[in-house]
């Protein structure tokens, strides 16, 4: 019988850190953490889908006694939307009550997305997306008190929590992202698994699904909603007792729905572990987004340039 993987209790024992050291922050040095969020994408199934996530997220920064402010860049004309968003994120590095900024992901094509997060302060840089953080990752990570992109590392909690070895395992992640599949490939080799990355060029994909001891499917194509690529792992793609993780997930805007990368139902005849669509994956990743923005914050106030320098529990 499959053991669900479920991220209520890291979600909740986030939120009871979260807000111990915001009472910490606030007592210390008078700083409450502050959150501003930018939204780039007009594409309707991107845009309903962020707006779902950017408000889960925000949700739970405002549960722990932080604040939260969204910047809806989508409304500025296509020609002009990243000149804003630069400036933007000038503005906000050096703004002395923000001490996270959140650039939603993915962006529009005709938005270089290097510029951006060339342009935002690592110090602030709560997804772990700016070159200084992705060096630091590369290095070698720690998981513990690093800022660390929040779905591979929501992912690798999750793993240490259900106690999932994954040295000297074959893994399979789909998708390779700049979000979640690249790095937390990464993650997964400096953990000396055996690390195989499927995009949408990969031929024969479930061959290698099917081989794999683990598979990550992190896509966001589900066939309801696109007719180029589209990605549906079934549970004839997998091999008996493996462990499946779902991240890709997105919401129709016209009926509201969510559409998801992995086949729940079918999967889970097969799997020894697996995430739950609703409840898994997504409640790891805003566990982990309130543990990166109490560092950033503790950064802020600090003037410290690293994470690893900080002292706090």
């Amino acid at each position: 019988m499959v053991v669900w993987i479920r991220g209520d209790g890291l979600h909740e024992e986030a939120r009871r850190w979260a807000a111990e050291h915001v009472r910490r922050l606030e007592e210390r040095y008078g700083l409450t953490p502050k959150l501003a969020v930018l939204l780039l994408n007009d594409d309707p199934v991107e845009l309903e889908t962020q707006q779902k996530y950017v408000s889960l997220k925000a949700k739970d920064v405002r549960s722990v006694g932080g604040e939260v402010e969204v910047y809806e860049l989508y409304r500025v004309p296509p020609e002009r939307r990243e000149v804003a968003a630069l400036r933007l994120i000038e503005r906000l590095n050096g703004a002395d009550d923000v001490t996270g900024v959140l650039i939603q992901k993915p962006l529009p094509p005709y938005i270089n997305e290097s510029r951006l997060f060339d342009t935002l302060s690592p110090v602030k840089d709560v997804d772990g997306l700016t070159p200084e953080n992705k060096k630091r990752l590369v290095a070698g990570f720690d998981l513990d008190r690093d800022v660390l992109p929040c779905t591979p590392a929501g992912i690798l909690e999750l793993f240490r929590q259900y106690g999932i070895e994954v040295r000297g395992r074959d893994v399979v992640v789909v998708g390779k992202g700049t979000l979640v599949g690249f790095p937390l490939s990464i993650m997964l080799m400096q953990l000396d698994a055996t690390v195989t990355v499927l995009h949408a060029l990969s031929k024969d994909r479930a061959y290698y699904t099917r081989n794999a001891d683990i598979v990550i499917s992190a896509v966001g194509r589900p066939p309801e909603l696109y007719n180029d690529n589209p990605w549906r792992l079934t549970g004839d793609m997998i091999k008996e007792g493996a462990v499946v993780v779902g991240v890709g997930g997105k919401v129709d805007p016209v009926s509201k729905r969510w559409y998801f990368d992995v086949d729940e139902e079918s999967v889970a005849q097969k799997a020894s572990y697996l995430t739950p669509n609703l409840g898994g994956v997504g409640l790891a990743t805003r566990a982990r987004l309130l543990k990166n923005l109490i560092i950033t914050t503790y950064m802020v106030a600090t003037q410290t340039t690293s994470p690893r320098l900080l002292a706090f529990a």
